[in-house]
C-alpha cells in the first residue's frame, strides 16, 4: 500500500513539471496506469471471497425494500420478542442496534444502486481525441493546469480506494467467523449465546460487504475517468510539442489582460478600504460605551463590540488579500515576459540562471503562504465555534444572540471570501513560477553552463585545482587529486556497506547462520572492502600511502588519546560477537537496563526496553558490567506471588485453593509444576507464597500475577476465605482491660 501512494505522490510531483522530452518518457512509463492496475488487481483478489460469501442473497431493489418492511417489522416487535427470549439490557440494546445498522446498511444499499443505474457508461476509448487547431503557450499551459487539477483528485481517490478495499476484508473476515460459528452451532458442536442476534449480525456482515463493493466499484469508475482524463489530456500535450506558438501579440494579450484585473482589483481595494474605515469607527464606538462590568460578561455591549471587532478582522483580512493578489499579478505580468524571452532565446546565461533560482526560491515561500492560510483558516473556524456556542448557551436571546450571530457570520466570510481565493490565487501564481523554473532548466544548455562557469573565472578555478599540496619522490598532491581521492572514497563507504550486506544476505540464506554471526561477518567483510577499496582510490590519482606518512605520527596521539574510548568499544564489540554471552532476540539486563537484544553492532548494542525505548549502549559496558542473560539457555522464569489470609483460614484449603489458581492459569508452566509454601504467621495473617514458571517469550509474569490475583480474589469471596486488614491493639492507661493485665502479671 505504501508503494502505491508513493505512486500517487509522484502524479502530482511530477507531472505538472514534465519537460517536453520528460512527456514523452512518461507516456510510456505511465505511473496512473501503473497505480490503476495495481487498485484493480488487489479488487480482482477478493472477488472469488466476495461473490462466495453473497451467493444466495437477493440484492435486487424489489428484494431490498421487502427486506427493510421486514427489518422495520422486527423493529417494532422487537421489545417483545426479546422479552420472551430473556434477554439483559445490554442484549436488548445490542440486538436493537444491529437492527438499525441493517436497515441503514440496505437503505444505503439501495439508494447507491439507483443512483448508479441512473448514471450512463464511461467509455474507456482515450484513442479519438480532440486536436488544437492552433496550438500556444495559454492552451498548453491549460491543459498542464487540468492535469496538475486532475491528479489532485486522484491522490485522494487513492487513499479512498485502499480505506474501501481494507474495510471491505475486514466485512469478509467477519462474515465469515460469524457463519463459523453459526454453522458449529447448527452442527450440535457449540451452542451460541444470542442465536437471533447472532444471524442478524451474519446478515449485517454481508450487507456491510455488499455495499462496500458497491462503493469501491463506484470510487474505481471516477478513479478511471479520472485516468482516461488524464491520458487523454498529455496526449494532447505531447501532440502540441514542436508547434506551440507565442507571439509578442499573444504576450502583450496576456499582460493586458492581468493589467485589467490589477485594475478591478484596483477599485475593489477602494472600496474594501472605505469599508474598513467605517468599520473601525464603529469599533471605537462600541469599545467607548463597554463599562468595567461589560469585559467578563455576554452583554449588548460587549456582543455589539464582538460583532464589530468581527467586521473588522473581515475588512482586514479582505484589503491585505486583495493587495497580494495584485502583487501575485505583477509577478505573474513579469513571469510571462521572462517566459516570452526564454521561448525565442533572447535570454542570457545570467538571465536563465537567475530566473532558474528566484523561481525555485518563489516556489517555497508560496508553499509556506499556502500553509500559513490553512493553518489561519483552521484558527478562525475554531473562533467561529466559540461564538456560535456563546449565541446557542442557555439565557443568550435578542440583540445579544444577534450580535453573536453576525460575529460568527462575519468570520465565516473571512473563511469563504478571502481564505477560499487565497486557496485558488496562491496555486495559480504557484503553477506560473513552476513553468518559468521548468523553462529556464530546459534551456540550460552547454553554452549557458560556460557562461556560468566563464563569469566565476574559469582560469582562476583550474588555477585552483591544480594547487600543490605537498609533494615526495615521483609524486605530487593537488587539490584535484585529494577532491577525487575524497570522493571515491566516499563512494566505497557506500559500496562497501551495500556490497557487505549483499554477503549477509546470501550468508543467512544459503548457510542459514544466525543474525549475530551474519552482522560479525558483514562488519568484518565492511571493513576488509573499504581499506581495499582505499587503496584503489589512491591508486587511481596515483597518490602512494607514502604520501599519508607524515601523518603516522598525529595519528597515533589521536588514537591514544582522543579515539582511545572508540577503540575500546570495537575491541569491546568483537569480543561480544564472537564469546557470544547474548544473541540478537535474548532478553538481558545490563548497568540496571533491562530488555531484548535488537542489535550488536562492533561499537555499541541496542536493547529494546519494557517501555518501547531503544537504549544504544556501548560494548565495553558488557565486559565491564555484570550482564544476566534470562533467555541465555532456558526461556523459563520464577515467579513469585505473595498471598495473606485471616487465622481463621483453613491452611490447607488456602494451599489447595492458590494450586488450583495457579495450575489453571494458561501461561504457568505445568513442569517445573507451580508449589505453594506456607511462609509464615505474619502479624496480621497468615503468608503464604506461590511460586510458579513460565516463559518469558509468549507472557508477561506482571500481567500472570494480576490476573492470578483478580482469580485468587474472586475464590476467597466465594469461599469465605478473608484478606486481612494490618491492624495494631492500642491498650489505654487506666482502661479496665489494662488494670486486669496489670493484675494478672501482679498474679
Amino acid at each position: 500500500m505504501r508503494r502505491k501512494l508513493i505512486l500517487a505522490l509522484l502524479i502530482i510531483l511530477i507531472i505538472p513539471s514534465l519537460s517536453p522530452a520528460e512527456e514523452t518518457k512518461e507516456l510510456a512509463a505511465d505511473y496512473v496506469a501503473r497505480i490503476q492496475d495495481e487498485i484493480s488487481a488487489d479488487i480482482s483478489h477478493l472477488r472469488a471471497s466476495l461473490e462466495a460469501e453473497l451467493d444466495g442473497i437477493n440484492l435486487d431493489s424489489p428484494d431490498i425494500a421487502a427486506r427493510i418492511q421486514e427489518l422495520e417489522q422486527l423493529t417494532a416487535r422487537a421489545s417483545e420478542d426479546m422479552a420472551a427470549w430473556g434477554y439483559t439490557p445490554e442484549q436488548r440494546q445490542l440486538h436493537t442496534n444491529i437492527l438499525s445498522e441493517l436497515i441503514t446498511a440496505y437503505s444505503a444499499y439501495g439508494s447507491l444502486i439507483q443512483s448508479q443505474q441512473s448514471q450512463p457508461p464511461a467509455s474507456d476509448d482515450v484513442s479519438s481525441l480532440g486536436s488544437i487547431a492552433s496550438p500556444d503557450i495559454n492552451s498548453s499551459d491549460s491543459l498542464r493546469q487540468e492535469i496538475a487539477k486532475v491528479s489532485r483528485g486522484l491522490d485522494v481517490q487513492v487513499f479512498y480506494l485502499q480505506s474501501k478495499i481494507s474495510k471491505l476484508r475486514l466485512d469478509l473476515a467477519e462474515a465469515s467467523s460469524l457463519r463459523r460459528q453459526l454453522k458449529a452451532a447448527q452442527e450440535g458442536g457449540e451452542a451460541l449465546e444470542l442465536p437471533h442476534t447472532h444471524i442478524l449480525s451474519l446478515e449485517n456482515a454481508r450487507i456491510n460487504a455488499a455495499l462496500t463493493r458497491l462503493q469501491v466499484r463506484a470510487q474505481k469508475a471516477a478513479f478511471d475517468s479520472n485516468v482516461r482524463a488524464i491520458l487523454r489530456f498529455r496526449r494532447q500535450l505531447a501532440d502540441m510539442q514542436g508547434k506551440i506558438s507565442f507571439t509578442k501579440e499573444l504576450l502583450d494579450a496576456n499582460v493586458e489582460a492581468l493589467q485589467a484585473r490589477i485594475s478591478e482589483l484596483t477599485e475593489e481595494m477602494t472600496s474594501a478600504r472605505k469599508s474598513l474605515s467605517s468599520a473601525n469607527s464603529a469599533l471605537k464606538r462600541a469599545r467607548a460605551s463597554l463599562t468595567s462590568a461589560d469585559v467578563n460578561a455576554v452583554t449588548a455591549a460587549s456582543s455589539t463590540f464582538t460583532a464589530r471587532s468581527a467586521r473588522v478582522s473581515y475588512w482586514e483580512y479582505m484589503t491585505a488579500m486583495i493587495n497580494e493578489e495584485i502583487s501575485m499579478i505583477r509577478e505573474t505580468q513579469e513571469v510571462w515576459r521572462k517566459r516570452y524571452k526564454l521561448f525565442h532565446d533572447e535570454a542570457s546565461g545570467e538571465e536563465i540562471w537567475s530566473y532558474r533560482e528566484e523561481a525555485g526560491s518563489r516556489q517555497q515561500e508560496l508553499q509556506k503562504q499556502l500553509d500559513s492560510i490553512r493553518a489561519m483558516e483552521n484558527v478562525v473556524f475554531r473562533e467561529i465555534d466559540s461564538v456560535q456556542s456563546q449565541a446557542n448557551a442557555e439565557g443568550v436571546s435578542g440583540l445579544v444572540q444577534q450580535n453573536l450571530m453576525q460575529a460568527a457570520e462575519n468570520r465565516r466570510r473571512i473563511v469563504s471570501e478571502v481564505f477560499n481565493r487565497y486557496e485558488t490565487m496562491i496555486p495559480r501564481a504557484m503553477f506560473y513560477q513552476q513553468r518559468l523554473y521548468t523553462e529556464a532548466n530546459d534551456n540550460l544548455g552547454a553554452i549557458r553552463l560556460a557562461e556560468k562557469v566563464s563569469s566565476f573565472s574559469k582560469e582562476t578555478v583550474m588555477s585552483f585545482l591544480n594547487t600543490e599540496l605537498w609533494q615526495g619522490e615521483g609524486y605530487s598532491v593537488t587539490v584535484s587529486k585529494l577532491t577525487i581521492a575524497v570522493a571515491v572514497l566516499l563512494s566505497s563507504f557506500f559500496l562497501s556497506s551495500w556490497g557487505s550486506k549483499w554477503i549477509k544476505r546470501r550468508i543467512m540464506k544459503r548457510a542459514k547462520a544466525s543474525i549475530t554471526a551474519a552482522n560479525a561477518i558483514q562488519r568484518i567483510t565492511f571493513y576488509i572492502l573499504w581499506v581495499a577499496f582505499a587503496l584503489i582510490a589512491l591508486n587511481i590519482v596515483d597518490i602512494p600511502l607514502t604520501a599519508f606518512a607524515f601523518m603516522g605520527g598525529a595519528m597515533a596521539v589521536g588514537i591514544g588519546f582522543g579515539m582511545q574510548n572508540i577503540f575500546n568499544n570495537l575491541i569491546s564489540g568483537f569480543i561480544v560477537i564472537f564469546s557470544r554471552p547474548f544473541k540478537v532476540n535474548d532478553i538481558v539486563e545490563v548497568a540496571g537496563t533491562q530488555g531484548t537484544v535488537e542489535d550488536i553492532g562492533s561499537r555499541s548494542t541496542t536493547i529494546k526496553t519494557w517501555d518501547g525505548l531503544d537504549v544504544v549502549l556501548p560494548n565495553r559496558y558488557f565486559l565491564e558490567n555484570s550482564v544476566t542473560n534470562w533467555t541465555g539457555t532456558d526461556l523459563k522464569k520464577r515467579e513469585i506471588l505473595k498471598v495473606s489470609v485471616s487465622y481463621d483460614a483453613d491452611t490447607r484449603e488456602v494451599e489447595r485453593i492458590l494450586l488450583d489458581v495457579a495450575g489453571g492459569h494458561s501461561q504457568v508452566l505445568k513442569s517445573p509444576a507451580p508449589f505453594v509454601i506456607f511462609k509464615n504467621f505474619g502479624d496480621d495473617g497468615l503468608e503464604f507464597e506461590i511460586y510458579y514458571w513460565f516463559e518469558l517469550r509468549k507472557a508477561s509474569g506482571a500481567k500472570i500475577s494480576s490476573d492470578m490475583r483478580h482469580h485468587i480474589s474472586a475464590v476467597f469471596k466465594r469461599e469465605g476465605i478473608d484478606i486481612p486488614y494490618p491492624q495494631r491493639v492500642i491498650h489505654m492507661a487506666g482502661s479496665p482491660s489494662a488494670e486486669r493485665e496489670e493484675e494478672s502479671g501482679k498474679v
